[in-house]
């Protein structure tokens, strides 16, 4: 038996929030899814020398411990395999220009996440010395600038005091672009930000793909402190890949691999501690911007692509973290101009993609997805995918192959929270979602079945979900009351992600079409 379901709807929503619906294929019915200078003339500070390249470097010995007094005759630095003259050296505890990102998602608040790290960030900055600088951003679904580039360390601890969560979810890649952009500005040849975080990058308007050739261009280290649960943090190993699925079968980075690239292609690290040891985390990321050493040379002119770099050091046993190389040439800007600040403040993201579907009518906010585009940000797999005009998704079953489109105007919408999930659905149906988010909303979607004949109408079950959060989500689904009657069927449940079946809050429940419509309508409102 193969049912074909078709379904469209539109929406009016009075306020942004975080009410949300998405579309839910559920089958059976009964269960449904949820270092000082030793050049002379050289200086610690970029004043007029914007061409100068700088990078950190950290050399160990074997148990991963900092080899301390090494002089600038030691190193070796070379470009696309040239030696290069090193302009610039400082061994180690030279002035650092550092941008703090703190993230507050909604998650921060989960297990006094939030606290630890403002708490380990506070203690960060108790070190701080008078001739460092440093910045403070938070980001959540969108990036705030708090405290622009200073040496007091008051006004960032005030600033970190006063954070608090935001309900939204995390643009991390938007936030450490606009930090890159922002550190454009600083003073010191050392450079670095610190980004802490719980969570995988889900609402950024550039990819991961986009973020690093940024990285690359730019001269600071991205250090990044991924503080998952356990639950998550042996989830994202277990996947041996770049991608994670959530619940709502959106694909999303690998965190674990994402932040590790990053890092890599800025010559720091990451880390991922336990919020008991999150403080560890920040200590060791500090520790490491006092030990490093600093090099700097002058790149070969109009050289374009990505430079090769690799740094030696004529010490027995000694190991090398430094960035592999710059896309680029970036232009160092010391004097801090508005201009500049102005332009990182204010850059164009490219827009979401279902950004071009929403429109304001009579004060509400209409979203109207017509799926002639398959750059509508909707998943795209063999089960759920665009095809002729509609979006089609498939549930296998016991019983066979149930196919659905959703036609044009569907409202179903991409919502504040995604949770990853493990390779098998929770329950047996299929769940997808994608779009704004919405409060108070009003949704409306009619059903048109098309079945290949036979006895299993029945046990094809669509329908909306909405209130979907890190727990759950409620859902409206509709089938049939009797296969070929002009009766439909409605049922809410009430559906926890750990669980394998939902539970019912209303059950089945017969409502009778108008004998006008021709063909076998269902709707749900």
């Amino acid at each position: 038996m193969t049912t074909h379901t078709q379904l469209w709807a539109s929406a009016s929503v009075m306020t942004p929030g975080v009410l949300i619906v998405v579309l839910l294929m559920a089958t059976p019915v009964t269960r449904v899814e949820g270092q000082k200078p030793e050049v002379a003339g050289s200086e610690p500070t970029f004043r007029t020398q914007v061409n100068l390249l700088s990078l950190a470097v950290r050399v160990t010995d074997r148990k991963d411990n900092e080899i301390h007094g090494l002089t600038a005759n030691r190193f070796s630095l070379y470009e696309d395999g040239v030696p290069q003259k090193i302009a610039f050296f400082n061994a180690e505890d030279e002035p650092v220009s550092l941008g703090i990102l703190l993230d507050v998602s909604g998650s921060m608040a989960a297990t006094g996440k939030l606290d630890r790290a403002k708490t380990a960030l506070s203690l960060l900055l108790s070190t701080i010395r008078p001739d460092d600088e440093m910045f403070y951003l938070q980001f959540h679904r969108q990036v705030d600038r708090i405290v622009d580039f200073t040496g007091d360390s008051h006004r960032i601890l005030s600033a970190i005091s006063e954070t608090g969560v935001t309900q939204d979810g995390t643009s991390l890649y938007d936030a450490v672009a606009k930090a890159l952009c922002y550190i454009r500005n600083a003073h010191h040849h050392k450079r670095a930000i610190l980004v802490v975080t719980d969570n995988a990058d889900q609402y950024s308007h550039r990819s991961l793909e986009e973020l690093i050739p940024i990285v690359q261009a730019s001269q600071a280290q991205v250090f990044i402190i991924g503080c998952f649960s356990k639950g998550e943090y042996d989830f994202y190993r277990s996947l041996h890949g770049e991608k994670a699925t959530l619940v709502t079968n959106r694909e999303i980075d690998n965190p674990l691999v994402a932040f590790k690239q990053l890092a890599d292609e800025s010559g720091a690290e990451c880390f991922f501690p336990s919020v008991d040891k999150l403080q560890e985390a920040v200590d060791a990321v500090a520790h490491q911007l006092r030990t490093q050493y600093t090099l700097a040379y002058y790149p070969k002119a109009g050289a374009g692509g990505f430079r090769h770099i690799e740094v030696k050091v004529a010490e027995p046993g000694a190991r090398v973290r430094a960035r592999r190389g710059f896309e680029g040439v970036e232009t160092a800007t010391a004097s801090g101009s508005s201009q500049q600040l102005a332009d990182c403040e204010h850059e164009k993201l490219r827009p979401y993609p279902y950004e071009s579907k929403i429109a304001i009518k009579n004060g509400c906010t209409i979203y109207h997805e017509d799926f002639q585009s398959k750059e509508s940000g909707w998943p795209s797999k063999h089960s759920y995918h665009y095809g002729d005009g509609t979006y089609q998704i498939a549930n296998a079953s016991a019983t066979g192959q149930s196919d659905y489109s959703v036609l044009p105007s569907s409202p179903y919408v991409w919502g504040p929270v995604g949770i990853p999930r493990s390779g098998a659905d929770p329950a047996e149906g299929v769940l997808v979602a994608n779009g704004p988010w919405f409060a108070d909303m009003n949704a409306a979607v009619s059903v048109e079945i098309k079945s290949a004949g036979g006895a299993g109408d029945t046990a094809a079950a669509p329908g909306l979900v909405f209130h979907l959060n890190d727990r759950g989500y409620y859902a409206v689904l509709i089938s049939s009351a009797t296969p070929g009657s002009h009766e439909v069927a409605l049922k809410l449940v009430k559906k926890y992600h750990y669980e394998q079946a939902a539970r019912d809050l209303l059950p089945w429940t017969p409502v009778p079409l108008s004998d006008v419509i021709a063909a076998r309508q269902q709707r749900i409102e």
